[in-house]
C-alpha cells in the first residue's frame, strides 16, 4: 500500500511539478492503434539527435513501443507533452490525456566499469484505448520489467553493432 501511495504521489507531483519557466514540450508519435508501454530512451550512442517542431521535441515511437535518441537527457519541468496516434500516411490523431498514464523517469548503466559502459536515461507512459479515465491517468505505476528488459537488450545490441 505504501508503495502505491508513493507512486501516486510521485505521479501527481510529476503532473503538476516543475517551475513556470521549465516545460517538457515533447510530442510522442505513436503507431495507430498501439496500446501498452511507451518508452523514450536518451543518450543512446549512434542514435539520431531528437527532431524538433517549433519548441517541441518529437519522439517517433516504433511498433515495439519505444524511441531512441542520442540527445543527452530528458527535459524536466511542467509537463506540456502532446500525444498522437499516427497512421501509415502520417496523419496524426490526438490521444486523449485520460488515455495516457505517466511513469517515473529513470536512468541505467550497463557494464559500468568497462570501456563498453552504456548510460541511458528514459521516460515513459502507458497508453490505452479501452480504459481511458481520470483513474487510469492518475493511477501511477511502473513499466513491466520483462518488457523493459527486452527493449533495453534490443537497444544495447543495436548500440554495440553501431559503434563497431
Amino acid at each position: 500500500m505504501l508503495k502505491k501511495l508513493l507512486t501516486l504521489s510521485f505521479t501527481l507531483f510529476t503532473l503538476v511539478g516543475g517551475s513556470d519557466s521549465e516545460k517538457t514540450n515533447d510530442i510522442y508519435l505513436i503507431p495507430e492503434g498501439y496500446e501498452g508501454y511507451v518508452i523514450a530512451f536518451y543518450n543512446v550512442k549512434g542514435a539520431p539527435e531528437i527532431k524538433k517542431e517549433g519548441d517541441y521535441e518529437v519522439h517517433d515511437i516504433n511498433n515495439q513501443g519505444y524511441s531512441v535518441t542520442s540527445t543527452p537527457d530528458i527535459d524536466y519541468g511542467t509537463i506540456t507533452d502532446k500525444y498522437y496516434y499516427v497512421d501509415e500516411k502520417g496523419k496524426r490523431t490526438e490521444i486523449n490525456k485520460e488515455c495516457v498514464r505517466l511513469l517515473a523517469n529513470g536512468s541505467l548503466e550497463i557494464e559500468p566499469d568497462t570501456p563498453n559502459k552504456i548510460e541511458m536515461s528514459y521516460t515513459g507512459m502507458k497508453i490505452t484505448k479501452s480504459q481511458c479515465s481520470q483513474d487510469f491517468m492518475t493511477a501511477g505505476g511502473e513499466v513491466d520489467q520483462d518488457k523493459f528488459d527486452s527493449v533495453v537488450q534490443d537497444i544495447t545490441k543495436n548500440t554495440t553493432s553501431l559503434n563497431k
